[in-house]
C-alpha cells in the first residue's frame, strides 16, 4: 500500500508515521492506527540506530519501509543494510535505550526478522481494529 525510503537519521522516523497515518487513516481504527505508528517508529528508530551503524548521514537514504493491510492487520517492514538480526534486550532501568523491540512484542500481533542480499528486514503485524 505504501512505502518510503527513510533517511539515515532518527528524525526520519517522524516522517514515516506522517505518511502511513496519512495512508492509513481511512483503513484503521483510530487505536490501531496509533500502534500502528508506535511500531513504525520503533523499527525505523532501531534500523537507523543498528542496521546503520548509528551515524546519521541525512542525505543518504537507509532504510527502505513499507506497509499494508493484510486482511486483518496492518503488516509494516523495514529493511536496512545489516545482516545482524536483532535480539530483544532485558529491560534495565539504568539504560535509556533497549525496549524498542519489546515495546514491539507487546503492541503487535506478531514479528520477526530475516535476512535479505542486501541485509535484513524486520516486519511486524498490527491489528487494524481494536475494539
Amino acid at each position: 500500500m505504501g512505502t518510503l525510503l527513510a533517511r539515515n537519521d532518527p528524525a526520519s522516523a517522524a516522517d514515516v508515521r506522517h505518511d502511513i497515518a496519512s495512508d492509513l487513516r481511512e483503513y484503521v481504527s483510530a487505536q490501531s492506527l496509533d500502534d500502528v505508528l508506535l511500531v513504525a517508529s520503533e523499527l525505523v528508530s532501531n534500523a537507523v540506530r543498528h542496521g546503520c551503524g548509528g551515524r546519521p548521514a541525512p542525505d543518504r537514504p537507509a532504510v527502505d519501509v513499507g506497509w499494508e493491510v493484510s486482511g486483518e492487520d496492518v503488516v509494516l517492514r523495514v529493511d536496512d543494510p545489516s545482516p545482524t538480526l536483532p535480539a530483544p534486550l532485558r529491560p534495565d532501568p539504568h539504560r535509556p535505550h533497549g525496549r524498542g523491540l519489546a515495546i514491539v512484542a507487546a503492541v503487535a500481533s506478531d514479528w520477526g526478522a530475516c535476512p535479505t542480499g542486501a541485509g535484513k528486514q524486520v516486519w511486524a503485524r498490527v491489528p487494524a481494529h481494536r475494539p
